[in-house]
């Protein structure tokens, strides 16, 4: 059961990514974190335990904003569909 869950964490991250009605900054955000803890270049120098603080801190961030916003697109697949028939309606109206 567990493994399903992630395997549905993952799919609404790529949807995340793929859409394009998402905050360009938000996707920024994850995406500059993953550099900055992969990088060579830290505020504080990789010295064991105090030098790895700042990394956790960014990665923290960067995965509890992505926890938030995962468990929007997890609901993605009902929701698009009643805004694809939303959109639909409203092309309808305005023709």
């Amino acid at each position: 059961m567990k493994t399903l869950e992630k395997v549905g964490r993952a799919r609404a991250l790529v949807r995340y990514f793929r859409d394009r009605e998402a905050s360009m900054l938000g996707k920024l955000f994850v995406l500059m974190a993953v550099v900055y803890v992969v990088s060579p270049i830290d505020l504080i120098p990789d010295v064991p335990i105090v030098g790895w603080l700042d990394d956790i801190g960014v990665m923290g961030l960067a995965v509890a904003w992505m926890w938030k916003i995962v468990g929007r697109y997890r609901e993605a697949p009902q929701l698009s569909e009643a805004a694809g028939e939303g959109r639909r309606e409203r092309l309808q109206v305005t023709v």
